[in-house]
Order: structure tokens, then C-alpha cells, then sequence
């Protein structure tokens, strides 16, 4: 029982570091989506204050001493302010379990848990690509409307274009790229742990 905790644990542990990496990695790659789709040209003003824009947003979303959200050249509403404000506090979840979770994972490791869970890592590899491909089945357009309704209570996520522009750069192919980022970190430290532990049990037996 207390090693399947562990086992489950980890599992978490692997999810919420999956997802901060790609908090991360969404800050230079929307520099990046910046030059593919042209979003300064959206935006009608210069790369360089929509960049500073977006680490604005950045910034408030992935620093906990960061209370208030000012986006220079974007207005907000109320209810976009309200739905930045969920999303930073599921932002601080992950982080947080990132870190309080690290000695789960490292119970798991020491007590060669690896060896004991191998087709169990195996099964959870598979998760992320299963939903990978409802996505793909259902479009990402259906896909991220239903993800945003499990994440969220309220509708404060559909953004009004006029009242809070910043959804304007903030393409449905960026929100793809991301996932698809996120699938990517969550398999390759998943394939890692695999990989350990078939080599543990090919000096074992």
C-alpha cells in the first residue's frame, strides 16, 4: 500500500514538473510564435512592446509576490482579470507540487520502486497519448474547449477580443504547441525512468 502512494506520488509529482517545464518553455516559445504568425502585426504595435507585454502577463502569472496584473498596451476586464487570476493559482499548485513532491520521487528511486512499477510506467507513458489523440479525433479547437471547462467554473476563459485584446496573440496554435510541449516532457522523464529501470533489471538478472 505505502509503495503504490509512493508510485502515485510520483505520477503527480511527474505531472506538475511536466507542467512547469512548459510554463517556462512558453516564454521563449511565444517569442518564437511572435515571428511565424506575425502577432506584432496583430497587435499593431512594435515585436518588442508586445514582447514586453507578454512578460508583463508572464511575470504575474509565474511570480507569487506579483499581486496585480498590468499589461501596458492591453486593457482587461473584470472577468479576464478574474480568469488570470485562476490560472496563476493553478500555476502555483503545480509549482508547488513540483517541489513539496521531490522526496516522493526520491523514495521511489532509492527504494527501487522502479523495478517493482516497470509495467506501471509503462501503462502511464500511455495516458498522455491517448489524450493526444481525442485531440486529434475531435479537433484541438473542441479539445481545449473542453479541457477549459473541466479546469474552470465559470466562463470568465472566453475572452471578449474588445474588451481584453491580449487573446488576439494568443493563437489557438500557440495553446497547441504547448500542449504538445507538455506531452513531450511528460514522456521523456516518464521514457527516462523507464530506461532506468530496464537497466536495473538487466544487472539484476
Amino acid at each position: 500500500m505505502r509503495d503504490r502512494l509512493i508510485f502515485g506520488l510520483t505520477i503527480l509529482w511527474v505531472i506538475a514538473l511536466s507542467v512547469s517545464l512548459t510554463i517556462f518553455i512558453a516564454i521563449p516559445l511565444f517569442g518564437a510564435e511572435m515571428s511565424w504568425y506575425a502577432l506584432a502585426d496583430v497587435a499593431k504595435m512594435s515585436a518588442t512592446k508586445l514582447w514586453e507585454n507578454y512578460l508583463a502577463l508572464m511575470n504575474y502569472l509565474i511570480n507569487p509576490f506579483v499581486g496585480h496584473l498590468h499589461m501596458p498596451a492591453f486593457s482587461s476586464s473584470p472577468s479576464g482579470l478574474q480568469h488570470f487570476v485562476e490560472v496563476k493559482r493553478l500555476f502555483m499548485i503545480a509549482f508547488g507540487l513540483s517541489l513539496i513532491l521531490i522526496p516522493a520521487f526520491v523514495y521511489f528511486l532509492k527504494e527501487h520502486l522502479l523495478l517493482v512499477f516497470h509495467n506501471g510506467l509503462r501503462v502511464v507513458m500511455l495516458f498522455p497519448l491517448a489524450i493526444g489523440g481525442v485531440a486529434w479525433l475531435i479537433g484541438f479547437d473542441r479539445f481545449f474547449v473542453a479541457f477549459h471547462e473541466l479546469l474552470f467554473r465559470n466562463d470568465a476563459w472566453l475572452f471578449d477580443p474588445t474588451t481584453d485584446p491580449i487573446i488576439n496573440v494568443l493563437p489557438e496554435q500557440f495553446f497547441m504547441h504547448t500542449f504538445l510541449v507538455f506531452l513531450l516532457v511528460y514522456e521523456l522523464i516518464f521514457f527516462m525512468m523507464y530506461h532506468r529501470g530496464t537497466l536495473f533489471m538487466k544487472r539484476k538478472y
